[in-house]
């Protein structure tokens, strides 16, 4: 299943090992999408690395941001006004419940209910209509126990799913979640129903903790910087705080302390943690990212053994964001990266080639080959003269039509080939596709040539 899969946001690989629909065996195939964040962020300072953070998880980037800066705030000391934390409550919140309905709408249509699909973002009274639907579908599916949750360091709505009251709000009292009154979201049966009542839940408490957090907010200032000029009664001066600027930007830049420190919040789909390493100047020494989505994962093979080949979405419930394959390594692939051409080469030599064992591996085989090779031919079929001039303006550019008109057949014949009905569609989409950009290419050539040769 995958990279490319129907079924899937984002890019993720299955290899599958199945006894007719029966799942036997899963792996998961990691390295999608790698960008190397854990290192881009020894080379940024923390206002410059806020822009990558939203890349782990684009459903709950309000999660990735906080945890960002509630890092550095508690390893450098810094204390946040009590206005701009129930601002980020709020927030936070807020995108907790985008998070659980943008789950929600593709979940109900991957188990069959499509018409809430359409509804979910605009009337969420019908949420509770489609308990007694779902219950046919989902019960009894993807069960984790409650020793299982503990042993593989799950946390989110798995691990409330299966019977453990445990949440970060309550747990580490981070911001102000103890100064609102909101109840964990939990469920003993540990199947993807019970997942499905916990977020149903969590949604309603999100609604609450909002609602008295607007309520209760309280006035002041919300930067630090503006309450330490308070408290002081005087102008401040850069170098004048527990913790020094390095900078005079409108973002200050200020020293990390040679320290260590593990900081964590409750995202949607779990524990989203960093472990965050100072070094005595404005870039973090380390920065390690523990996303929940990634730790919830590693029980999938588990999970899926002995069961039917259509459960496997329903098990992962869109709870697996590509961007959490986004682990340590090098940012750039020799000096300006004038290596990374030959990397990418090299890995394109010894990648494992795949041969679906009951398709034409003749034509599965010839299809991408046509493709590649027409784009290359079609550099040089134009005919040169004496000293690398046109000889013959017109057959040139028809020629190089014509070849480049052969890439979409290698298309069709590949995802033929496959003998996989979801290949074959790709194929055609992808023909389809570089017909569609092949058409006004082709007009603007024509155009151009016509002109020229008038």
């Amino acid at each position: 299943m995958g990279p490319q899969h129907p079924s899937m946001h984002g890019v993720l690989r299955l290899i599958v090992t199945l006894d007719g629909e029966d799942v036997i065996d899963c792996e998961p195939i990691l390295g999608y999408l790698h960008r190397g964040m854990e290192k881009i962020a020894e080379n940024r300072t923390i206002i410059q690395y806020l822009p990558y953070v939203t890349r782990w998880d684009y459903l709950a980037t309000m999660f990735t941001e906080a945890i960002t800066v509630n890092g550095p705030e508690q390893l450098g000391n810094i204390q946040v006004p009590k206005r701009a934390s129930y601002i980020r409550v709020i927030m936070l919140e807020l995108s907790r419940i985008a998070s659980h309905l943008l789950w929600l709408g593709p979940f109900m249509a991957d188990i069959g209910a499509q018409t809430p699909f359409f509804y979910i973002f605009r009337e969420r009274e019908l949420i509770y209509d489609l308990f007694e639907a779902a219950t046919e579908r989902v019960e009894g599916v993807g069960f984790v126990g409650r020793e299982e949750v503990i042993n593989w360091g799950l946390s989110g709505p798995m691990l409330r799913a299966s019977g453990i009251q445990w949440d970060l709000r309550e747990v580490d009292n981070y911001e102000c979640y103890e100064e609102l009154d909101w109840e964990v979201q939990w469920q003993k049966e540990g199947d993807s129903l019970a997942r499905y009542l916990v977020r149903i839940g969590e949604m309603v408490e999100s609604i609450k903790i909002i609602q008295q957090a607007l309520e209760g907010i309280p006035g002041g200032p919300y930067e630090n910087f503006e309450i330490r000029c308070f408290d002081r009664e005087k102008e401040p001066e850069w170098n004048d705080f527990e913790y020094r600027f390095i900078g005079k930007k409108s973002s200050p830049t200020f020293e990390l302390p040679k320290q260590e420190l593990y900081v964590r919040v409750e995202a949607p789909k779990g524990e989203l943690g960093i472990f965050l390493i100072g070094d005595q100047n404005g870039f973090p020494w380390r920065w390690k990212i523990r996303p929940p989505g990634f730790i919830n994962l590693q029980i999938l093979p588990q999970l899926v053994k002995r069961m039917k080949l259509a459960d496997i979405m329903t098990i992962l419930e869109r709870e697996i964001s590509a961007g959490v394959q986004q682990r340590i390594g090098p940012e750039y692939a020799g000096p300006f990266g004038i290596l990374q051409a030959l990397a990418d080469g090299t890995k394109l030599l010894f990648k494992e080639n795949l041969i679906p064992s009951r398709g034409d591996i003749r034509l599965f085989s010839i299809g991408p080959s046509i493709s590649i090779i027409s784009i290359l031919i079609s550099y040089s079929v134009i005919p040169f003269g004496y000293n690398f001039v046109l000889s013959d303006f017109k057959i040139g550019v028809f020629l190089w039509i014509a070849i480049s008109s052969i890439a979409p057949i290698g298309l069709l014949m590949s995802g033929y080939g496959s003998n996989n009905k979801y290949s074959f569609l790709g194929g055609l989409r992808a023909a389809a596709q570089s017909i569609s950009y092949e058409i006004p290419l082709t007009l603007c050539v024509l155009s151009i040539s016509l002109r020229a040769i008038r």
